[in-house]
């Protein structure tokens, strides 16, 4: 095997030997029944001999051994799929658990770039082909070992017969080989395309209300039926040219059985083999071709294997996809101040989003971040959340490098709440318990009515565990957004950033989560992004941010004297109104 092929099989070695002992019994079983096979026409054929001869009791005799030993592999068949599917599940249900893990530590860059269905199909198909391999590998082990007996046990027979047999075995190998090498290659493109379909259709899913809402169901009816046709045309295109190997496989493999049987034939009429030699190695032929076959194809599925390891890896192991790195530095609850030291952040090389940003947010203060869209507004919210790292400067927690904190401490602590808030297909209760299991119906009824919110689930037909549907579709952009500044409470966290939470409110709406806000801004630290200035003209302090710098500091009425960004900002909104 190639170098590559092993570095991946030590790599998955440990899953595998959690079930060591299932391996051991799966193996040996296998290795039972391909014996029992092998070995099956060699005595079906004495047998034949045995009546022929008038030894009508030893005949008898042979066939009752083979029965009993059809009937013991078959047994051995029935365990060795029961540990089939055990092993099957585990070392694929640890995979994804490795993966799905691995997966939620992927930085946000990465994720952000690229399409779900690429994490959906290496979730979900890779596990499957990295134990597919490690079947094909044991089932052609089996077929090498019970070859090697065919061959040798066929040329002891008649050596012409053992050579006709070897020839045709290899010509079919380097045919079947062939095919496997131009699959494997189709096979590669047409993961990727599959890949992207996915990714598609899952969009399409996941968006099906703005598409419905921005008249785009034709546009992607169209797109995703031309990417299912592209599969399809790849498909059979691979499809049309494995047939034209299979074509040429079998035409050698009934060539070569024709040769062997006339020449079988030809030898018996000529007292040169008895009939039961014509008869084993006749039955023999399409065993051994058919695992000739396999044993090629075997090689197939341990590229395939490498394909999916190393997709696999490049989750698990951070290569590809690095993740998040976190100290160790563990605070249970934190007071909420936050410092800026001359942070500099550019999401690519010399294109700086955040220029020598400073500023200081104390306990409990209510701060709005405002300036045009691209000023670098959600950057710093982003920051402190340490969603994005490629960052100069330092950004402190309570005098604390954020860089020291362990996840535990930053996640518990920093609630983010989106002009989108992702609201889980579940229950409007599992929605808020989620982040504090232990929180009794009381405690959850009292964020829910700082929230502004409890009265309205109290209309619905079943209150809390009234189903929202799959991102809070059966909920209106507002209700979404008290639901999530409910969820930071009861997560207890002491910092909570809204990063534009009413920019697509209506004003009425607007009104309701404001008052959510003010009912909390005296209790945590909040830091609102904020296009509408009207909703913030009450917070302790005002940045302004204009081309990633903080150009002024200060109250709603100080800004409008002295601050002409500002000042436009304001003026603009109210002609807009």
């Amino acid at each position: 095997m190639k170098k590559n092929n092993m570095y991946y099989i030590k790599k998955c070695a440990p899953y595998f030997m959690k079930v060591k002992w299932h391996l051991v019994f799966f193996i040996l079983f296998s290795i039972l029944i391909s014996a029992s096979y092998t070995f099956s026409p060699a005595l079906g054929g004495y047998a034949l001999e045995e009546v022929i001869n008038n030894n009508l009791n030893k005949g008898m005799i042979i066939c009752i051994i083979l029965l009993i030993i059809s009937i013991v592999a078959s047994l051995f068949e029935i365990f060795l799929n029961r540990l089939y599917i055990i092993i099957q599940n585990k070392v694929c249900t640890d995979i994804r658990k490795d993966l799905i893990n691995s997966f939620l530590d992927i930085k946000t860059k990465y994720i952000n770039n690229e399409s779900s269905g690429t994490f959906l199909s290496r979730i979900n198909n890779d596990p499957l082909l990295i134990f597919n391999a490690f079947n094909s590998v044991r089932a052609a082990l089996t077929d090498i070992l019970s070859n090697i007996f065919v061959i040798f046990y066929v040329s002891y027979l008649n050596f012409i017969l053992g050579i006709i047999t070897l020839l045709g075995t290899i010509l079919i190998y380097i045919i079947e080989k062939k095919a496997m090498l131009i699959y494997t290659e189709n096979r590669k493109k047409l993961s990727e395309e599959e890949e992207k379909n996915v990714g598609l259709i899952n969009e399409t899913i996941r968006g099906i209300r703005d598409i419905k809402l921005l008249d785009l169901s034709t546009y992607f009816k169209l797109k995703t039926i031309n990417s299912i046709e592209k599969v399809n045309s790849m498909t059979k295109t691979m499809i049309n040219k494995d047939m034209n190997y299979y074509f040429l496989r079998n035409l050698c493999m009934n060539l070569f059985a024709t040769t062997i049987l006339i020449l079988s034939i030809y030898l018996y009429k000529f007292d040169s083999i008895p009939m039961s030699v014509v008869t084993i190695i006749f039955m023999y032929r399409t065993r051994l071709f058919a695992s000739i076959i396999s044993l090629a194809w075997c090689e197939k599925q341990i590229r395939e294997f490498s394909l999916a390891a190393s997709r696999i890896f490049e989750i698990i192991d951070g290569k590809k996809y690095s993740k998040e790195k976190y100290g160790t530095l563990r605070i249970e609850t934190l007071d909420g101040k936050i410092q800026f030291k001359n942070v500099n952040f550019s999401y690519k090389k010399n294109n700086n989003i955040l220029k020598n940003i400073n500023f200081t947010i104390m306990p409990k203060d209510t701060i709005a971040i405002v300036g045009k869209s691209g000023s670098g507004k959600s950057t710093i919210i982003n920051l402190i959340a340490k969603m994005f790292e490629n960052r100069k400067g330092k950004i402190l927690i309570d005098d604390y490098d954020i860089n020291d904190f362990d996840k535990y401490t930053l996640r518990k602590n920093i609630a983010v709440i989106s002009q989108n808030p992702y609201i889980f297909n579940t229950t409007i209760k599992e929605n808020l318990i989620m982040v504090n299991q232990d929180a009794t119906q009381k405690q959850i009824e009292n964020v829910c009515k700082i929230c502004e919110i409890h009265d309205f689930i109290m209309t619905l037909p079943k209150k809390y565990n009234t189903l929202v549907g799959e991102g809070g579709i059966n909920l209106s952009g507002g209700e979404r957004q008290r639901l999530a500044i409910a969820r930071a409470l009861l997560k207890k966290s002491k910092i909570i950033l809204f990063d534009e939470a009413t920019s697509a409110l209506d004003n009425e709406t607007q009104s309701l989560v404001q008052t959510a806000i003010n009912n909390i801004s005296n209790e945590y630290t909040t830091i609102l992004v904020a296009h509408r200035l009207s909703t913030i003209k009450d917070c302790n302090k005002i940045m302004v941010v204009d081309e990633g710098k903080i150009i002024d500091t200060g109250s709603h009425n100080e800004l409008l004297k002295r601050c002409s960004t500002y000042k436009t900002l304001y003026e603009n909104e109210l002609k807009s109104n």
